[in-house]
């Protein structure tokens, strides 16, 4: 379940939250809206809601973890390098497994590349299945809403950033549990997309913890944590002070927000005030 919900969904929290809220950050004339978004999402989030348009058309910039639009077949091509040798990398029982699920996707050219990457696509393509779309997502519907208002929009990170990271699990000794956890998590995603959007869509805390505190084992656990969460919250903070935007919205995964090293805690160490623009969830 930990692996699915990091790698499409990314929502995690420590503390209590009530999800999706709008939150409000301001540091002398500074102004910044953040929202925890869901990347895939179905048709209950066709709609966006009022005060996220609201701080949208009040911005003056859009920041995303990465501008979906950015991201091309040679960006891509930079740190998916071609690799037929599953065998060697994930062991004999696990890579024909892997090559059977690929068969039968209807996506042979998953054959071509690395496992993990695989693995992701054949979750993704598991989950559009299920009616679980990156159009639909939070993020995705506001980047095409600020394209047609000719508002700026800016990533927060490099478009292969988290791919380098993913790729980096095979020299990590990673690869394998992750192929395997992936898999795994195919047969049960219709379950676990649904529960985990009526969590999210209600605000019940205490359920969406329970949902998240499944681990796929603490090697990946802390890879998850240290390297897709930790380390990415840090340098967005850095990339936020570079650009320095006197009025923004800031779309990222619902996950980066919460938590001792989350974004939120970030802001308020860097001496910005927080609170939620209202104490209710905008879904």
């Amino acid at each position: 379940m930990k692996i699915l919900l990091h790698t499409l969904l990314w929502l995690w929290c420590t503390q209590a939250l009530a999800a999706p809220a709008l939150w409000s950050a301001t540091r002398g004339e500074q102004q910044l809206w953040l929202f925890g978004s869901i990347h895939l999402a179905d048709e209950r989030l066709a709609r966006l809601p009022p005060l996220l348009l609201q701080a949208l058309e009040q911005s003056e910039l859009l920041l995303l973890e990465v501008d979906p639009l950015a991201i091309t077949p040679d960006s891509l091509g930079s740190v998916i390098e071609p690799d037929t040798d599953w065998q060697a990398r994930l062991g004999a029982p696990l890579a024909q497994e892997l090559a059977t699920t690929v068969a039968t996707s209807g996506q042979p050219g998953l054959r071509r590349l690395p496992p993990w990457f695989a693995a992701l696509q054949l979750t993704q393509l598991k989950a559009a299945e299920l009616g679980f779309h990156s159009h639909q997502g939070v993020d995705m519907q506001l980047r095409m809403l600020a394209r047609q208002q000719s508002l700026p929009v800016a990533g927060l990170e490099s478009p292969t950033l988290v791919l380098g990271l993913l790729g980096s699990m095979h020299q990590r000794q990673l690869e394998a549990d992750f192929v395997r956890h992936s898999l795994d998590e195919m047969t049960q995603m219709a379950d676990h997309l649904e529960r985990l959007m009526e969590t999210w869509l209600s605000g019940d805390e205490q359920a969406l913890l329970t949902l998240l505190r499944e681990q796929p084992g603490p090697r990946l656990g802390r890879f998850i944590e240290q390297e897709l969460l930790h380390s990415r919250n840090r340098l967005w903070l850095e990339r936020l002070e570079q650009l320095a935007p006197k009025r923004a919205l800031m779309v990222v995964g619902a996950l980066h927000l919460y938590g001792e090293q989350g974004i939120i805690a970030l802001l308020a160490d860097a001496g910005y005030t927080l609170s939620k623009t209202e104490d209710i969830t905008l879904y």
